[in-house]
This record gives C-alpha cells, structure tokens and sequence, in this order.
C-alpha cells in the first residue's frame, strides 16, 4: 500500500535537495516505511591519482534504519554507485549523505541517539526502542562516538565518593569524582577512591600540572589527606563543613539513641508509650535541624509568614499524646529535659552550627580551640569522640573558612547587587553525585566501567559533544 505522500515530502523528512536525487520512492511493507534513493551521479575524481573521467562500476544495495519517522519502522533502499578509475583501475563509493562511514543506521537517527543519551534520565533501551533500533546498536554508537578525555587538573578542586559501580578488577564499589569548582564540570571519574589507585592516578600526571593545584576540598576520609599531602604538597586541603556537621548529627543522634533505651517504653498495664520515649522517637528529626532553620506558617488572618523554627513566638499546635498546645521550641525543651547527657549534646551541635556561621579564617583558630575544650570537657562519650576528631582535623577545618572568590547576585525584590563570599566546598559535587546514582539506577546497573565513565561525564559536562567520524570499536559487552 502506497502513503499518501510525495517526492518532496521525502526529500524534505531527509534533508535533501532535487538536484542530489535522481529518483525516490516510498512504500509500506510488512509494518514498515521503505523509501527507495537513488543519488544523481557526480562522478568525483580518483582519490587515489586524480583522473577526473571515471567510470561507474556498478551498484550496491544497503539498507540504512532511519528514524525520521517515530510511529513506525523506517528503512533506506539506498543504490550505492561505486565508480572505477580507468587509469589506476581504484574503486570507490560514491558520497553517502545518510550515514556515517559503514554503519547500517543513518546519521540523523545517530545524533538523535547521542542528543537523547546527553539526558540523565534516558537508557540505551529507552532510546533505542524511541529510534527503532536494538539497545546493543544504541550502546555500539555511543561507544563508537563518545570519548570523555580527563580535563586539566584546575586551581579549585572538589573530591567526594559515591557508591554508583563495582569494579572487579580494582575490588571497589565507590566512584571517586573530581569537580573542578570554577566551571562546575567533572574533571575525571574514577573507578576506586582506594589510596594506592589515586596515587598512581595523580603520579601519573605530570608534576607542572599538579602544581598549579592551589586547594583541593574533601570530606573526612583519612586516605585522600595523604595523597594531598604526598602528591599536591603545595595545595590546601579543606574539609568540607556539611560532612562535620553531618558526622556530629550522626552522633548527636546516637545520643538520643542511647538515652531512649535506657526510659520506660510503655505505660504499666496500658500499652501506651510513655512521654519520654514518645518525644524521642517522634521528634528525632528535630535534631537534624540547624538553630537557624526557618519554617512558613499561615496567621489567623490567613496571610504567609516564617520564622525560626525555635522561635518561642512560632504558632502552637496542639499534641493529642501530650494533651498540651506545643511549640517546636517547647518540644526541643521538653527532649533536652529527659536526660542531661541529651542537652549537653544538643547545645554542642549548636556551638558548632555557631561555629561556622559567625567566624572568618582570621578568628576560626581561636574559636575552634575553645570549641574543641567544650567537647572534651562536656562529659558525654559520644561528643568526647567528636572532640579528637575535630583536633585531628583542626587545620582543614581551618582552612575551609579561606575565601577562593566572590559572587554577586541581583536581589528580585530591591534590584540591588548582593555580593557574598564563596568558599571551596564539596556541596555542588554532591549533587552531581546525585546524577550518576540516577544514570546507574535508571539503567538497572552497568557491567562496563569505561561505558558508565563515558556516559557520566558525557552527561555532567555543559561542554561535551560527540566525535563526528569516530572510529567503529569492537564489540563490548554491556
């Protein structure tokens, strides 16, 4: 059956001209679109001796999948000229506009494939099954056309870990990324965070490069403070304050942990959870939440307003297990109340939210010398552990307090320009951490590290973009 369509419909969905085409037809057979081209001769030179007369030898039949239509299979019928040169006697093939070098897929269904695999959220299955063609071939040309070279090591640079690949041959379940905080792209993925794979990594780098490295930011693993200090001995090292406040969380919690086994669960003779128990277990998330935490509530008259969450003035509710009108304030009050060890832990959180809001690099080394003497004298085992820690990382934490720039933004109420201080931390890295769980957890996971690696940075980078004649690799194992 015969589609209602003509010549130049054809040759418009392909992008070509009438003076290209001698001859194009289209048809429907068994569930499929097939559009039979012919080019026009051009009879180009011999590229091997130049002689400009040559002769056609004859004619090839390929058979080009093409995705110019998405409801339905689509298929070139295209008749390849091949020439002769009378002189050399070489032979060649005419230029073929729809693919690139010997591939049975079009070139356009092949940027339409690199376009959509550049999205996080997209799999080889779900843009091959779009484009009608088989997730290997997907996978085949994005292997075949994406090659993410490690960027220059930058002055600024970010390190973190995520759990996103084993790779057997390294025996290593994390993904190590570099970030280069200034252009905000992925310098390099790596398949272990382990310290011997990122000394060689970093050794093999040469020397005048590692250098220009002027601070590199972390969290707490013990392992990346020796590489810096082995391989970048010119560098700042900075610990990021999220993963400090997030380890003193953790133990806060373990705390309040702690202090609910030791109260009455239940009620004698009624089953109901006592207050105490009831309050931590309820509220546990309470702890999780900086002193300036601010939270939006509605008036009485019906108008939006915020303030601290532990403001004493923010609104009541009223408790049903309680019977009481409470507030957030009351209810932090009424847990620090249940057991002493509680309270001390909880105010020292405080301290060291404090900690990082109102100290400059300047004033940070006093400050965290008297933080560090409240931890060790605070009684409370959780937060004595806390306290070596923090001495054992007192000059990164120090240094996390440097200024690297500055950055001015437009207030949308006022218009005016707001300028603020940035310092090198590892918050943006998290979030493209973020990005590779999904890739991994989107594809039901990966067994070919160089193809995850690629399709990462291919992902990440704003600058990334595919090889125009790449070189066809052999077959690899998804």
């Amino acid at each position: 059956m015969s589609l209602s369509i003509d010549s130049n419909d054809v040759l418009a969905l392909f992008n070509l001209e009438n003076d290209n085409v001698e001859s194009v037809s289209v048809h429907n057979q068994n569930n499929q679109t097939i559009v039979d081209v012919l080019l026009r001769a051009e009879y180009p030179p011999c590229p091997s001796c130049g002689y400009s007369n040559v002769l056609i030898k004859g004619y090839t039949l390929k058979t080009i999948k093409h995705s110019v239509l998405s409801d339905r299979n689509c298929v070139l019928s295209y008749r390849a000229r091949r020439y002769i040169c009378p002189v050399c006697r070489r032979t060649y093939y005419e230029h073929n506009p729809f693919v690139f070098g010997s591939m049975k897929i079009s070139a356009l269904t092949v940027q339409n494939v690199l376009k959509d695999l550049k999205k996080y959220n997209e799999t080889f299955s779900s843009t091959a099954s779009r484009y009608h063609i088989s997730p290997t071939s997907a996978a085949s040309i994005f292997d075949s056309h994406v090659f993410m070279p490690r960027l220059q090591l930058p002055e600024l640079m970010c390190w973190d870990e995520t759990y996103a690949f084993h790779h057997k041959g390294e025996n290593s379940k994390y993904v190590f990324t570099i970030l280069d905080f200034d252009s905000i792209e992925p310098v390099d993925i790596l398949p272990s965070r382990k310290k011997e794979y990122l000394m060689s990594y970093f050794l093999a780098i040469p020397k005048e490069e590692r250098k220009q490295v002027k601070m590199i930011a972390t969290d707490m693993y013990s392992e990346y403070r020796y590489v810096i200090r082995t391989v970048f001995p010119d560098a700042l090292h900075a610990v990021d304050h999220y993963h400090v406040v997030q380890d003193l969380g953790r133990r806060t919690d373990n705390v309040r942990i702690r202090v609910m086994k030791s109260v009455q669960k239940k009620i004698p003779g009624t089953g109901r959870m006592t207050d105490e128990y009831y309050l931590l277990k309820k509220f546990n998330w309470l702890i999780f939440k900086r002193p300036d935490t601010k939270k939006s509530y509605v008036d009485d008259y019906g108008e939006k307003k915020t303030l601290p969450l532990f403001d004493p003035n923010f609104p009541r509710a009223h408790n049903r297990k309680l019977n009481q009108h409470l507030n957030y304030y009351e209810i932090k009050d009424k847990i620090k109340a249940i057991h002493p060890d509680l309270k001390t832990a909880w105010q020292l959180k405080d301290d060291v939210s404090d900690f990082y809001l109102n100290n400059t690099y300047e004033s940070a080394p006093e400050a965290l010398n008297e933080l560090i003497q409240k931890f060790y004298e605070c009684g409370v085992p959780e937060m004595k552990d806390f306290g070596r820690l923090l001495r054992n990382w007192r000059e990164e934490i120090i240094n996390s307090f440097i200024v690297v720039k500055m950055s001015y933004q437009v207030d949308k109420d006022n218009g005016h320009v707001v300028m603020s201080a940035q310092h090198l931390n590892t918050g943006l890295l998290e979030n493209r951490n973020s990005i590779i769980k999904c890739i991994k957890k989107n594809s039901t996971g990966y067994a070919n590290w160089d193809r995850f690696r690629n399709r990462c940075l291919y992902v990440l980078r704003k600058s990334a973009v595919p090889l125009l004649n790449p070189e066809i690799p052999s077959k690899q194992k998804k």
